[in-house]
């Protein structure tokens, strides 16, 4: 069994035109069960050493955007210092083993290409599903998966999964049959789950990196850490990495 840690990036609901974030983006990390409880000890641990002082608050968590714009926990701590705390959490990609996917879709091309769209969302999710499906299959294993919670999009994302379950995604060119991915989707409270954190954080950079490479983010000291951080922590371990531009 494995299990998949999911968030999501640039959901501006059915705004398909929001120039600063043209790309509704799901990132998974997918993970042997074995290797869940190393994944979540790798988060306590790296609380309690850079944040000694609030760990023990029932609200602490990390979260890629609080670490990179010195947010929430974050607040008056030095960008070196975020960075290196940015990277010891992405470490725990590596310590647990995971496979990395990430898929998305382009909302400007779609709301181009479609009169009246699906929600961008429901398209991430569908390509996500895929390609956790594709994965358990070349494996032989059977994979849960495990959301960050969203009120808004957790019953349509449930009730998809269930239909793909039952009849196999719906339209493309390489429809799949779904049949290793188990239950529903859980979806959790992110600072509850050490694996949703590391999600979280691995999402941010993932986002940050597609809108550097489009030019929406300008060349700079932070733009160096987030490739640096991708490089290092998170396209190692990259299973499928692909968003649909319509």
């Amino acid at each position: 069994m494995r299990f998949a840690y999911m968030d999501e990036a640039g959901n501006t609901g059915r705004r398909f035109d929001d120039a600063d974030q043209p790309i509704h983006l799901i990132l998974s990390l997918v993970v042997d069960e074995a290797k869940i409880s190393t994944l979540h000890e790798h988060v306590r641990g790296t609380g309690r050493r850079h944040f000694a002082h609030c760990f023990d608050d029932p609200k602490f968590e990390f979260h890629g955007q609080h670490l990179y714009a010195g947010r929430g926990f974050c607040e008056e701590m030095e960008p070196q210092k975020r960075i290196e705390i940015f990277d010891d959490v992405l470490t725990g990609i590596e310590l647990a083993e995971a496979d990395v996917i990430v898929r998305g879709v382009q909302k400007p091309g779609l709301a181009r290409r479609y009169g009246n769209p699906y929600h961008p969302h429901d398209i991430a999710l569908m390509y996500t599903i895929e390609s956790i499906e594709r994965l358990a299959r070349s494996e032989d294993c059977q994979v849960l998966l495990v959301a960050d919670e969203a009120k808004e999009i957790e019953d349509s994302a449930r009730r998809d999964l269930a239909a793909y379950q039952e009849m196999g995604t719906a339209w493309g060119i390489y429809t799949e049959q779904i049949d290793h991915i188990v239950d529903t989707i859980h979806f959790v409270a992110s600072h509850h789950n050490g694996g949703i954190q590391v999600a979280d954080c691995a999402t941010f950079v993932a986002s940050r990196m597609r809108r550097i490479q489009a030019g929406i983010v300008q060349d700079g000291p932070a733009s160096e850490a987030i490739e640096g951080l991708w490089e290092r922590r998170i396209e190692p371990f990259v299973h499928a990495n692909e968003v649909w531009c319509p």
